[in-house]
């Protein structure tokens, strides 16, 4: 998907990654981040949302989630995560990072209330049911604090991605908000939904989808409870380019995710977006017959829509040359990757995909890599994870 953006926009780290494989610095099956790339991209959005007025939370899942990188992440201007769920909060605040929104994508289980408050310490919670609610100000309650809760919102109709469902119907949200209203111990402060943005291949531009609308109607619906709304979280495609679009729509926080390596939709086609692909996953070819040659893997995703990768072992010849990728059955593990055989290709050849990818859901290893503008890539921080 992000084949020719890379090669246009940052070829030194295609050039980095077979260097690097083929010295045996990095194995086959690795997300290769730029990690100078990144830190700019990071800084990029921190300066967008200062001059908007609006908050970030940084998104770690797509690049395999790390107390290393929520650091860098925060050192330039971002300083809290949203986490996809408890393990990923555990991780980041373990290792140092503060926590900005936990439960949007997944909920903290009934027991774990009390870690959560006491461990983990988020800015808010995002909540998707009245029992949910009831549970946390029960444990806030025992323990003397005050929560800070946002609302996830839906009606009929909205987007939701498979797998992602549940929130607080529009048509019931009065009622839900006064009785969330008299529970002690947690403080209502604002709605969410996602996705907020879509994108429609071959446009040109983000839209905002009808989630966005279920989102207005909230916050007035709250402001009409006498709610102090101060928090509206508008998630999805955060990036500079749709930080004004968000702020228009009145989110006060967005939550950069792939905008961090570039790699939002948007940036497939368009080249003047302030964020670098920043990206990409290494392989090896391990094996050939007449027709392919087949790729260790482990770290394939789906929803990735790869059509070409760049295969050779130089850095000369790599940008050079590009196989076309044959997509695999995604009801199957991806023990390899199989690309269309040219004569040319040879057993052992690094092969470099660019694509979207949740590194979180993968088998993947991750390696941070430092100075490919300058020819020196080093990686300087891996994580290897078993199969």
């Amino acid at each position: 998907m992000f084949i020719d953006m890379m090669a246009k926009r940052n070829p030194a780290l295609v050039q980095a990654a077979v260097e690097l494989h083929q010295a045996g610095t990095i194995a086959p099956n690795t997300h290769l981040i730029d990690l100078d790339a990144l830190e700019a991209n990071a800084r990029h959005l921190a300066e967008a949302a200062k001059e908007n007025g609006m908050n970030l939370y940084y998104m770690t899942k797509q690049i395999g989630r790390s107390g290393f990188i929520g650091r860098q992440i925060e050192k330039q201007g971002v300083p809290k995560a949203v986490a996809v769920d408890i393990d990923e909060a555990d991780l980041l605040r373990t290792e140092g990072c503060e926590i900005g929104n936990l439960g949007h994508l997944v909920q903290p289980g009934k027991m774990q209330w009390n870690h959560v408050l006491t461990q983990l310490n988020p800015e808010v919670v995002t909540l998707f049911s009245l029992e949910r609610a009831e549970q946390l100000s029960e444990e806030a309650t025992k323990l003397g604090y005050t929560q800070d809760v946002i609302l996830r919102v839906i009606q009929r109709g909205d987007f939701l991605y498979p797998g992602q469902y549940g929130g607080f119907l529009l048509d019931e949200l009065p009622k839900a908000v006064l009785k969330i209203k008299g529970l002690p111990g947690i403080q209502l402060v604002g709605v969410t939904s996602f996705p907020v943005l879509q994108y429609t291949k071959g446009d040109q531009d983000f839209t905002f989808s009808s989630n966005a609308e279920t989102v207005k109607q909230a916050r007035a619906i709250l402001k009409n409870a006498d709610v102090d709304v101060t928090h509206v979280n508008t998630p999805s495609a955060t990036s500079v380019h749709t930080i004004p679009m968000l702020k228009e729509l009145g989110a006060t926080h967005g939550e950069p995710g792939h905008a961090l390596t570039g790699t939002t939709p948007l940036h497939a086609y368009r080249e003047d977006l302030k964020e670098v692909p920043a990206i990409v996953y290494v392989s090896e070819i391990s094996h050939q017959d007449r027709t392919h040659a087949y790729t260790i893997a482990g770290g394939f995703y789906p929803r990735s829509n790869m059509k070409q990768a760049f295969y050779g072992n130089t850095r000369d010849e790599i940008l050079m040359k590009k196989a076309h990728v044959d997509l695999e059955s995604i009801g199957n593990i991806d023990y390899y990757g199989a690309l269309k055989r040219n004569s040319d290709m040879a057993v052992g050849d690094t092969v470099v995909y660019a694509y979207r990818t949740q590194v979180f859901v993968t088998r993947s290893h991750v390696a941070f890599v430092r100075g490919i503008k300058e020819g020196k890539p080093e990686v300087v921080f891996s994580q290897k994870r078993g199969s």
